[in-house]
């Protein structure tokens, strides 16, 4: 076994949501290897040559969504996670771009609808 225990990530995700809650954020945007790793467990190689992104977004609610090549589903899958949605790269005129828009968009349109219930 390798990392941490499901309750870390768990924990880890409920803190980030209760300060964005705090600032007044609807969900956070990471892009990086090690905070990618901090919230999602995930762990691997194909960071070492970085040609395309990788995207986890934190909503203010409910478990993260990764956005990623689908060369690394397969891993993801054996991490908490399992919103995981991924393009066929390279795909230079969009890598995940596209699919990133429609979570963020799908993300304010239920914020939205929360709010004037």
């Amino acid at each position: 076994m390798r990392g941490f225990d499901l309750s870390e990530y768990e924990t880890r995700v409920r803190k980030a949501q209760k300060l964005m809650v705090e600032a007044d954020l609807s969900a956070l945007l990471i892009m990086s290897e090690a905070d990618l790793r901090y919230f999602s467990g995930f762990h691997t190689q194909y960071w070492q040559s970085p040609t395309r992104p990788w995207f986890l977004i934190v909503p203010v609610e409910g478990k993260p969504i990764a956005i990623i090549p689908e060369i690394g589903a397969a891993l993801m899958r054996q991490s908490w996670i399992d919103d995981i949605r991924t393009w066929a790269a390279p795909a230079p005129d969009d890598d995940g771009i596209s699919l990133l828009h429609d979570a963020l968009a799908a993300l304010a349109v239920s914020l939205l609808q929360l709010l004037h219930m």
